[in-house]
């Protein structure tokens, strides 16, 4: 017996939004009451993030002309066109388009960065990212490009209440590297830890300098970079469970440094941290 023709199509509905936005893809080509079920606003509110109408009326985008798409082509928008949130230069918000979980990335300006402040620029300097022809485009108005350190010491802290709940996630940090890149043959520490817990995670080695001989020598010795569609450099800091429910006030603190060595660095440029879902191994 067919069933599309017994059940009504708010039914088939409920069934579908219950699955995942890949299932409701594949179960759109079943037949046409499946195809209209499985497009329709009902399921695919249900994908989006429980509070995605505030985050998209807090962000820089026109909220407008976001609210007169379909649920099912703002689901896909978000996947592919990051929303700047907050003051706009701060935090970037997409959807993780298998799972319809919250990626959320922290701009440079949000993170804490040792001499960074913007008061000593023969250290770090800001410059604009539309004035910067050399580096990829940023979703930000500013990147902080290293003159020339010792000591690098680069923080990033957010609240894991505006994460997804019961989702494993990744932090990376997004770099590029300009003329006269130099320091970074030894490996910096990345580690990770969320605020409650009495201690974070070990250490870990990550080599900043992906020139293949310095990969070859190093790849069994710690994280290496690798290099993302939007020509941007990504190395994982670390991972962690966000177990926490809306209404809890606990945080994530992710930490970048090289404070051993103390050789001059100088070339790099620090795009932000961005944090998105992990697949369950």
């Amino acid at each position: 017996m067919d069933i599309t023709r017994t059940l009504p199509e708010e039914c088939i509905a409920n069934i579908i939004s219950g699955t995942s936005p890949r299932d409701a893809c594949r179960l759109s080509l079943v037949s046409r009451a499946f195809e209209s079920a499985a497009t329709s606003n009902l399921v695919w509110e249900r994908f989006l993030p429980p509070d995605y109408q505030e985050i998209i009326s807090s962000s820089s985008s026109s909220s407008s002309s976001l609210n007169l798409l379909t649920k099912k082509n703002l689901y896909f928008h978000l996947c592919d066109n990051p929303i700047l949130i907050g003051n706009g230069n701060n935090m970037s918000f997409q959807i993780d388009k298998l799972s319809g979980k919250k990626c959320l990335m922290l701009a440079a300006r949000e993170l804490t960065i040792i001499w960074g402040s913007g008061e000593t620029p023969h250290y770090w300097e800001w410059i604009s990212s539309t004035q910067a022809p050399v580096l990829p485009k940023s979703r930000f108005s500013e990147v902080a490009h290293l003159r020339i350190v010792w000591w690098l010491d680069i923080k990033g802290r957010i609240e894991t209440k505006i994460l997804s709940p019961k989702t494993k996630y990744g932090a990376y940090f997004i770099y590029s590297m300009v003329d006269r890149f130099y320091g970074f043959n030894v490996p910096v520490k990345v580690s990770i830890r969320l605020e409650n817990e009495v201690e974070g995670g070990d250490a870990t080695n990550a080599y900043l300098n992906p020139s293949e001989e310095l990969l070859q020598i190093n790849q069994q010795d710690g994280r290496l970079p690798i290099k993302r569609e939007d020509m941007w450099m990504e190395i994982e800091i670390g991972e962690f469970f966000n177990g926490s429910q809306v209404d809890d006030h606990g945080a994530v603190e992710m930490c970048l440094k090289e404070v051993q060595v103390l050789n001059g660095k100088s070339g790099l440029v620090v795009h932000g941290i961005e944090l998105r879902p992990k697949e369950e191994s």
